[in-house]
């Protein structure tokens, strides 16, 4: 419920913060990332690079390098055809981010719990949703630490009528994107797989039912964000979701050693 309530914020105080604050026009290499065929083409490059280490024949890994060269070359061409104007940003275009790191990090995700496991020190299920919590509440501790020194959203306001706005790059919701994907990774798939692994069989279908009530709650809980936003400091918006990530996990954590202590 805390992590939806805090992640969905990409779509209310994120999607402010991009639209009042994030500066409107993005140079060099960071205008890459605002193109579309770009994102596919590290895509595509992600997958090929792992696809050189899982092939089991010679000709798949020469395949696989035929197909990551490919990608890189096409981002090469891109980087040479870049405008020294830049170009300009709308707030919605920030909302690609989310699903990209999604595709683009699930096969880097599974290789470290592959990892892990073969070590026999992959964490389960509930510690992963914690991590996740920990790894949310990360996010905004970076947006509350980009954000020392930032106007109100209210004098904002005031600032860009008289022509004079304080903006930062746009470095910054791109980072905040990758990390609180990072924490849906953990979070959500492992989530609806822990429900359906555990519950009951004969109260499975309610177990999924509330938990997807759970999530429908976080979405609505997503409202508070645009309350505080206005008259408060930017990091004080920011430290509520970093507040309510850490209550989660903190209660997950506890909930866990005393399962731990119980079974011993």
């Amino acid at each position: 419920l805390f992590f939806w309530m805090a992640f969905h914020q990409n779509g209310l105080t994120l999607t402010y913060f991009a639209n009042e604050f994030v500066n409107p026009v993005s140079t060099g290499i960071q205008s890459m990332f605002f193109d579309i065929w770009n994102l596919v083409a590290v895509v595509i490059l992600v997958y090929a690079f792992f696809s050189i280490f899982q092939s089991e024949s010679c000709l798949g890994k020469i395949i696989s390098c035929v197909v990551s060269l490919l990608p890189i070359a096409f981002l090469g061409l891109r980087y040479s055809m870049i405008s020294p104007e830049g170009v300009t940003l709308s707030a919605p275009i920030f909302q690609q981010f989310n699903p990209f790191y999604v595709v683009a990090l699930t096969p880097i995700s599974m290789a470290i719990f592959s990892a892990l496991a073969k070590r026999d020190k992959e964490p389960s299920a509930p510690r992963k949703i914690a991590y996740g919590m920990l790894i949310a509440a990360s996010a905004y501790v970076f947006m509350a630490f980009c954000s020392i020194g930032l106007l109100s959203p209210a004098q904002q306001e005031l600032a860009r009528v008289s022509g004079d706005p304080t903006f930062v790059s746009a470095n910054v919701l791109i980072i905040t994107y990758l990390i609180l994907t990072f924490g849906e990774l953990l979070l959500s798939p492992m989530g609806i797989s822990f429900v359906s692994k555990v519950a009951p069989p004969q109260y499975k279908g309610m177990m999924m039912g509330l938990w997807f009530v759970a999530t429908a709650i976080g979405n609505l809980l997503v409202s508070v964000g645009g309350f505080l936003w206005g008259e408060l400091p930017l990091w004080i918006v920011w430290s509520v979701f970093v507040g309510v990530c850490l209550i989660a996990a903190i209660f997950m954590f506890s909930i866990m050693k005393k399962l731990e202590e119980a079974t011993k």
